[in-house]
């Protein structure tokens, strides 16, 4: 065991696929207090886990990935290509990601927003960029008007960004043009063209990792065949072995950060650990798939935890500005020299999901 000190904290380590240390962050208010632990490291990947007391929040919401398995929520086409309808069949709430990428209909589309789905919601909207270009039409058997299913995330830091542009973009005409970041997009088309070239540089960057092509015959522009790719699966087995227990071992921890190549790359955090479980894998997939697809993922030393919890309060610490959503949501964006953040409330205020970017 090693001990680190910091100025007031008292930091212990202990080993867990890697190092770990616990640290108290500060925090403005009790809603927003935590702790760190990490780094949990696998070759260029460290994972930094958020955690917080635990409280009794109920039932947790199923996931879409879980959703969508049990045919209790549809997404479907619009025939507008930048927004899908959610409809939720069943009983019990549903928590959609951003990132989130569905399959089928006439293109691949990655969802831009997080959101809750009431049960018996009727048909929500909700926004959506493509992430296979050509295709607009069914792929081989799969039905055109509807998704089949979400099994991966968007794994692309520059993809991530599109999807804070999109929820700024509507945070900014909410707050009268006061909303501001130094790196304006200069439109829609320029978000999806940023969308699909983190496809292609995701699946360049892939390809090198595992010494073949990740394009697939049926879709060769398509980011979700490639993350089916049999090759890559190998190759993300190590990234699992290593750190996929790490939810289920620290019942506290309600999110992480993640870096690579010894650069902290971003994170997410939610409402309840229980949430957190049951998404950890996805997180931890895309998180490992970013990790293979970087060009530079063999940089410095791990980012310390200092550094870490820094990164988030400088995120939370952006001028906020916000705006409606439907799903009787609000998002929330921040922006600050260093960091990103996105947070997702409900009506009554209570937050949902943080997301969090490094600039």
């Amino acid at each position: 065991m090693r001990r680190f000190s910091f100025p007031g904290t008292a930091i212990v380590a202990a080993g867990l696929a890697a190092l770990a240390a616990t640290a108290t962050a500060p925090a403005s208010a009790a809603d927003n207090a935590y702790r760190l632990t990490g780094p949990y490291t696998h070759d260029a990947l460290a994972i930094y886990l958020i955690h917080r007391e635990a409280e009794d929040s109920g039932p947790e919401p199923l996931t879409l990935a879980e959703a969508m398995e049990q045919e209790i929520v549809k997404v479907l086409e619009t025939g507008d290509v930048e927004e899908l309808v959610v409809r939720n069949l069943g009983d019990r709430e549903v928590f959609i990601q951003a990132g989130d990428i569905v399959k089928g209909g006439k293109q691949d589309r990655v969802l831009t927003v997080s959101m809750v789905v009431p049960p018996g919601s009727g048909d929500i909207p909700v926004g959506a960029f493509c992430v296979e270009q050509g295709r607009w039409e069914g792929r081989g058997s799969e039905e055109e008007r509807e998704f089949s299913a979400s099994t991966a995330r968007l794994p692309s830091k520059a993809g991530r960004m599109a999807l804070y542009y999109r929820a700024q973009e509507g945070s900014r005409a909410a707050d009268g043009g006061r909303a501001r970041t130094t790196e304006r997009s200069s439109g829609r088309d320029d978000l999806q063209g940023r969308v699909w070239a983190s496809v292609v540089a995701t699946q360049s960057g892939l390809g090198g990792a595992v010494r073949q092509s990740v394009a697939d015959g049926r879709s060769r522009t398509s980011l979700q065949l490639s993350l089916e790719n049999a090759a890559l699966a190998s190759a993300l087995e190590g990234y699992e072995e290593a750190l996929g227990r790490l939810a289920q071992d620290h019942p506290d921890a309600v999110g992480y950060l993640f870096a690579t190549g010894g650069r902290l790359d971003g994170g997410d955090e939610f409402a309840s650990a229980g949430l957190f479980r049951k998404l950890w894998a996805r997180q931890l997939t895309a998180a490992a798939t970013e990790a293979l697809a970087s060009q530079d993922a063999t940089g410095g030393p791990e980012p310390t935890l200092a550094e870490a919890a820094a990164f988030i309060d400088a995120a939370r610490g952006g001028r906020p500005s916000s705006r409606a959503m439907p799903g009787r949501m609000t998002v929330e964006t921040r922006a600050s020299d260093t960091a990103f953040y996105t947070e997702i409330r409900r009506s009554q205020g209570l937050w949902v999901h943080r997301s969090f970017i490094a600039r």
